[in-house]
């Protein structure tokens, strides 16, 4: 008797809907990106980091969006959580946005951290000043965050390998036409 045949798995991205879920996604990731950070180096703990179950520690962050309202930025544990991983070396925390006064406004309390962080910090805005379609998201080590639809809340969490490095790429030829922004104090006469 032949053996049906099967259709390959295809790997779906997960995807979340309502805003709860979104923000409870967005603070986990991000969240797990910084911890991810007390992982110890291969030499003191495991013998083959690749299999080891430790993710990889998360040297840089990416957070692109247009003004960043609905995020959850301005939570104290995220703060902290990040000033404890901006402190190792080698930390960077680049955003991208159209509109920093409004994330300043709606994200009072991460604009005035940001300030003691501002050497470790990049804030960007793209020269033409517009985002690419699919350009609003957050990448962190393994996994990209890519924001839908805003007014949906609909948020498509990405693990793949292959998807994620094509993403990376894309943010950095997208980063190359950015310029510096959102300056850390106001200089005036």
């Amino acid at each position: 008797m032949p053996i049906p045949l099967q259709a390959a798995p295809t790997l779906t991205p997960a995807v979340q809907h309502g805003r709860q879920a979104c923000s409870a996604l967005l603070r986990q990731v991000l969240l797990d990106a910084v911890r991810s950070a007390d992982v110890k180096p291969a030499a003191q703990g495991a013998a083959n980091p690749v299999t080891s179950e430790q993710p990889a520690p998360t040297a840089d962050l990416l957070l692109i969006d247009r003004d960043f309202a609905v995020w959850p930025l301005d939570e104290p544990a995220l703060l902290q959580a990040l000033v404890a991983w901006l402190r190792l070396p080698g930390r960077r925390l680049r955003i991208v946005a159209l509109d920093f006064d409004a994330l300043a406004r709606s994200h009072p309390r991460f604009a005035r951290w940001r300030r003691d962080w501002g050497h470790r910090i990049e804030a960007l805005c793209p020269v033409d000043g517009a985002l690419p379609p699919g350009m609003r998201l957050l990448a962190a080590g393994p996994v990209v965050l890519q924001w839908l639809d805003a007014p949906d809340w609909r948020l498509r969490q990405i693990t793949d390998v292959v998807h994620v490095q094509s993403l990376r790429e894309q943010c950095a030829d997208f980063l190359q036409r950015c310029e510096p922004a959102w300056p850390l104090t106001t200089l005036g006469l």
